[in-house]
């Protein structure tokens, strides 16, 4: 799969091609090429239902007047007249509904009328449509894995009626799901696939509403000004082609505000809030609704309002309530934290933050956890208690360094340190030039005015301070050295436990191409048993020292050659060289090693067992190509491990 800086390279160059393709369409096809894409809709439809594929397309571009046009054209197109015209008219029902109105249950009434209209006349199409509406309701709900699956279906369907602006929708939806959960690259691919066919029929809107989902990825990676790029593209084509959807236009002006903060603009994030949340209340969208009043509650709190904060963020938790996701209630309850600590309502902010800060922990969500600590150390800073505010500012501070490499990728840090030690070898280059130059031109001057003495103080001054120059740049340059070594190993290694990290595993699956030798391995995933439970009864300090230490026994027990990687949280992978015969008397010796011997903790002494998953593999080349799927069989074998009561191992051969 392409790296993020090679697919935005190509979406660059497709931007190119936009300007070029507008700009031919508007000279040989008038307006067509600017619409969403109907061409499948077109092909099962008569001429006499134009003006209801017209309404379609308003449907989508300016659902208000669609709204208004809806009864007129009902009664000159009878919808009853054939199933396409019942589906087509549903879909026109709920593009208003969902972009204009403010009820979702309403809105997908109209999905499951079409749904069972396409089973009832066999129609693949009208239930995909369903399908992907249906998915989009799962995403804004966070229910990912549904949601994911049912978009694969939709895709298929997509394929297999050459329905080409569904599948767009599909893949972007794809996109959203792969982004959601941190996982950029598949997620940008996504889009970038989506993006060539929405290029491909000219349907701006959907063209526009890519684009706001990249900004969506820099604002994630923290690239403010690369998500300005990409959001004022978007916002450019929304305009020009005077499009009226409230449900686009809202997402547009929460990425906005976000990236005006950063950006340090305020009178524009204002502007953005305003519309975001004008937009907002126009939509049956939950989440638009919750993110507008979380970004308004933010803005409130950094202009210092925060009475009107803490209303905004109640607003929030009792909308997420309503819904009762988990997510989004956490969300609200982060945002009442930091509105509380404003009041100095410490206790109330301690109980919002802790409440965010469990369920963070609960879902994996790393990103929001560690934001999380920093404002309950802040709490505790602010009520006085500095042992409990160091401890969280010690939590955040570690953990926001591993995370700033997940999420921003190591290629991030490794360009800028490379462009800024050109430029330091570019200053030294043009040091020893001009120290040459001027030493000529002293010499010369020195022969041509007879003055030795005087020359030679010049040049000594003059070399002094070149000498000077010189030196603070080549310190620079060393220093530089050693913080790129040092960033170069911090990316591939686990601060906690000093073992490898999965950046350096990803990184020597790559490799083994380039290695001659066919060893066979063994593939382990190691979980540590009821690691929650010692967090929670003993602390995390605890449970670091529990990491640390198992750590070192999974050292131990390696021989020279094996790898050890921590995986994330209480699991590890290790690849193990070794033959079939011997795999299972590893895995038993492995497991004796670290439960054997109580852990020494502060804590006081701890039985620590783990259950492992493992898949013996026939050449390190299978490793590489079938990665993916062997790490599914050793998830697999460790949970028929931990269904069988943990403290234990199964072992699979590859292919299972």
């Amino acid at each position: 799969m392409p790296e993020p800086s090679k697919l935005i390279a190509r979406f660059t160059i497709l931007l190119i091609m936009l300007a070029a393709v507008t700009f031919s369409s508007r000279s040989m096809a008038g307006q067509d090429s600017d619409q969403p894409c109907i061409h499948f809709l077109k092909s099962i439809s008569s001429d006499k239902e134009q003006p209801l594929l017209d309404l379609y397309v308003q449907s989508l571009v300016a659902p208000k007047k669609a709204e208004q046009r809806l009864p007129t054209v009902a009664k000159k197109i009878d919808p009853s007249y054939s199933s396409v015209r019942q589906a087509i008219f549903l879909l026109v029902k709920y593009n208003i509904e969902q972009a204009e109105g403010d009820n979702d249950i309403k809105a997908m009434s109209y999905i499951r009328e079409l749904k069972q209209l396409g089973e009832k006349t066999g129609s693949k199409w009208m239930v995909a449509e369903a399908w992907l509406a249906e998915a989009a309701e799962l995403v804004d709900k966070r229910n990912y894995e549904l949601a994911e699956s049912t978009v694969a279906v939709v895709a298929d369907l997509a394929r297999e009626l050459e329905y080409s602006s569904l599948l767009a929708r599909a893949l972007k939806w794809q996109g959203n799901i792969y982004i959601d959960r941190s996982e950029y690259k598949q997620g940008l691919q996504s889009y970038q696939n989506a993006y060539e066919i929405f290029l491909g029929c000219g349907d701006k809107l959907q063209i526009a509403r890519v684009l706001s989902n990249i900004s969506t990825v820099y604002i994630r990676m923290e690239e403010w000004g690369k998500a300005d790029h990409y959001l004022s593209q978007a916002l450019d084509i929304y305009h020009e082609q005077a499009f009226s959807n409230p449900f686009a236009e809202a997402i547009l002006h929460i990425n906005g505000s976000v990236i005006t903060k950063y950006l340090n603009r305020p009178e524009e994030r204002v502007a953005h809030i305003n519309e975001a949340m004008k937009m907002a209340a126009k939509t049956s969208s939950y989440r638009v609704k919750l993110t507008a009043l979380m970004n308004l509650s933010a803005m409130q709190q950094d202009h210092g309002m925060p009475q009107e904060a803490m209303e905004s963020s109640i607003a929030c938790l009792r909308l997420a309530e309503t819904y009762n996701e988990p997510r989004g209630i956490a969300n609200c309850n982060e945002s009442l934290a930091e509105s509380y600590l404003l009041l100095n309502q410490t206790d109330q902010a301690l109980e919002h933050a802790f409440l965010a800060l469990d369920t963070y922990e609960k879902r994996k969500n790393r990103k929001r956890y560690i934001y999380v600590s920093n404002i309950i150390a802040n709490i505790y800073e602010a009520s006085g208690d500095f042992k409990l505010a160091l401890k969280y500012y010690k939590q955040y501070a570690v953990q926001g360094k591993e995370y700033l490499f997940d999420v921003r990728r190591k290629e991030l840090f490794d360009l800028q340190e490379r462009f800024e030690a050109k430029e330091k070898e570019h200053e030294i280059v043009l040091l020893k030039t001009e120290n040459s130059l001027s030493s000529a031109r002293l010499a010369e001057q020195e022969a041509r005015e007879n003055m030795l003495k005087v020359g030679t103080v010049l040049i000594l001054i003059v070399l002094y301070l070149l000498y000077r120059r010189y030196s603070s740049i080549s310190r620079n340059n060393i220093a530089l050295e050693q913080s790129n070594a040092e960033l170069a190993t911090q990316s591939m290694q686990d601060p906690l436990t000093r073992l490898n990290n999965r950046r350096y595993l990803e990184r020597w699956l790559t490799t083994i191409s380039s290695r001659p030798e066919q060893r066979t391995a063994l593939v382990v995933l190691l979980d540590i048993d009821h690691f929650k439970s010692i967090n929670d009864k003993l602390g995390h300090d605890v449970g670091d020292q529990v990491l640390i230490l198992l750590a070192q026994r999974v050292k131990n027990a390696s021989c020279s050659g094996d790898l050890s990687v921590r995986w994330g949280g209480e699991e590890f992978v290790l690849i193990i060289n070794t033959s079939e015969h011997e795999a299972d008397n590893i895995l038993a010796c492995l497991s004796s090693a670290i439960s054997e011997i109580a852990f020494s903790t502060s804590a006081g002494d701890i039985t620590v067992t783990v259950s492992m998953g493992a898949v013996f593999t026939a050449s390190q080349q299978q490793l590489q190509s079938e990665w993916d799927a062997i790490m599914v069989a050793a998830d697999k074998a460790l949970y028929s491990v931990k269904a069988a009561g943990r403290n234990g191992y199964k072992l699979v051969n590859y292919p299972c």
